[in-house]
């Protein structure tokens, strides 16, 4: 084991985490992760070591440890967004520092927030806007800090991410997919989804740590597609369904908003079309992922179309949806 890549990875219990873990544990690395309570995930594989303790702790990690990736993150509270999200990257970033060892930012696409710009990319001001966005861009904020002082990192801003593993309650890609089964989905103009396959996030953050890289990049991994195509490459899937999918005006579906919104207030049930949901299907930017490609060469393994159904059968066998 001697010569054997060391790494410390936070978020090991995520789903990114986890991809990431299995995925270099076939590379037969040494793998140290982060839990606060000695999780079972990988107490099976003897190249996983559990190291148990909080992200914002003085964390001991060995000293020869070549890379932390660092995909720690919470979308719940504004509290412990700031004490995950930017608290802990802080503590990561000084724990790196101190180990003289290489650091992989998970971050997110959504740092860019707000802007009138339609292909978006690296060098876009960013503009966030809620709570995660904010905590993120922070924490992107310490990373280049950090660099400044001579941290070797690299950052990753993928944008929304899918795939077999997720929290189904939490998972927006599921989320469509089903209503587009059940025929709750509604064409609203010609809005763009950006979205990216959990395989093709950790072939990045992998790439990321073996490419001889200028130091202190940012990098985004992103596919588009319209949320027309995408309805009809889940429509088809067997069984197919054959009932049309409505088309409703913008004007009608802010004011159906409106009113939904106020209803579902009153009865105090979950609202199917918030603002959030009704600004995301008549997007019109696109995230670029060109710097990427020139750069280290990235491909996708599959056009996204591919993932797409490839994952939507997978729903239907596990009879999550019909």
């Amino acid at each position: 084991m001697e010569n054997t890549k060391k790494v410390f990875i936070t978020g090991a219990t995520g789903f990114v985490g986890q991809n990431l873990v299995n995925s270099l544990i076939k590379k037969e690395y040494e793998i140290y992760v982060l839990t606060r309570n000695g999780s079972s995930i990988f107490s099976n594989n003897k190249n996983v070591n559990i190291i148990i303790g909080d992200i914002t702790d003085d964390i001991s990690i060995p000293e020869d440890i070549d890379t932390i990736y660092h995909c720690a993150g919470v979308v719940s509270s504004k509290y412990e967004m700031e004490r995950i999200n930017i608290l802990g990257t802080e503590n990561i970033v000084k724990i790196a520092l101190k180990n003289k060892c290489k650091l992989i930012y998970l971050s997110s696409a959504g740092v860019i927030g707000k802007t009138k710009k339609d292909i978006l990319d690296e060098t876009t001001v960013c503009n966030p806007e809620n709570d995660y966005e904010i905590s993120k861009y922070k924490a992107e904020q310490i990373v280049l800090k950090g660099i400044q002082n001579g941290l070797k990192a690299q950052i990753l801003r993928p944008t929304t991410i899918f795939g077999i593993g997720q929290n189904s309650k939490n998972d927006s890609f599921f989320q469509l997919v089903k209503s587009i089964r059940t025929g709750l989905y509604k064409n609203i103009n010609t809005g763009i989804y950006n979205i990216v396959h959990i395989d093709e996030v950790i072939k990045a953050l992998e790439l990321l740590d073996e490419e001889n890289l200028p130091n202190g990049e940012i990098y985004i991994v992103n596919n588009t597609i319209r949320y027309k195509d995408m309805n009809l490459i889940v429509k088809n899937l067997q069984p197919v369904i054959t009932k049309n999918t409505q088309s409703i005006p913008y004007p009608i579906a802010y004011i159906a908003t409106v009113v939904l919104t106020i209803f579902c207030f009153l009865i105090n049930k979950k609202n199917p079309l918030t603002f959030s949901r009704l600004k995301a299907l008549t997007n019109k930017k696109i995230y670029s992922q060109s710097k990427i490609e020139k750069t280290i060469a990235f491909k996708n393994t599959l056009p996204i179309e591919g993932y797409i159904k490839s994952i939507c059968e997978k729903y239907i066998s596990l009879k999550l949806i019909h």
